[in-house]
């Protein structure tokens, strides 16, 4: 399965303060996601939008800020297949943590062969 599970905000949007209709779109990402969408990838947005101005409730977000996602990923032809809401927010001084992330300027500046060699390096690197 070729798939990527991509993140929106500050990612493939950046963001301008309370507007989410109004964000630019980070063309490298753009550029990127389209070649891998040739290469037979699935693009997968998986974000955590709202999370925090909506207390987590899904349901909300599904119903206010998903039409304003796809109308965005509309707007600026990006590829995608499927969007995840619900993405747990990390807060403002957490990260997030997955044998399988890529920054996303790695994901810009590197080839796929690139990328796999550095998983398969920090996954032995895990190992010892």
């Amino acid at each position: 399965m070729k798939r990527l599970v991509v993140d929106l905000d500050d990612t493939i949007s950046f963001n301008t303060e309370g507007d989410y209709s109004t964000a630019s779109c980070n063309a490298s990402m753009l550029m990127q996601l389209r070649i891998y969408k040739e290469l037979g990838f699935d693009v997968v947005i998986n974000t955590s939008r709202n999370m925090r101005t909506f207390d987590s409730n899904v349901g909300k977000i599904n119903a206010i800020t998903l039409p304003i996602i796809i109308e965005w990923l509309r707007k600026h032809e990006v590829p995608y297949d499927e969007i995840y809401t619900g993405k747990p927010w990390c807060g403002y001084e957490g990260f997030y943590v997955d044998d399988k992330a890529v920054r996303p300027a790695e994901f810009v500046s590197m080839t796929y062969e690139q990328i796999q060699a550095v998983l398969a390096r920090d996954t032995l690197e895990a190992g010892s």
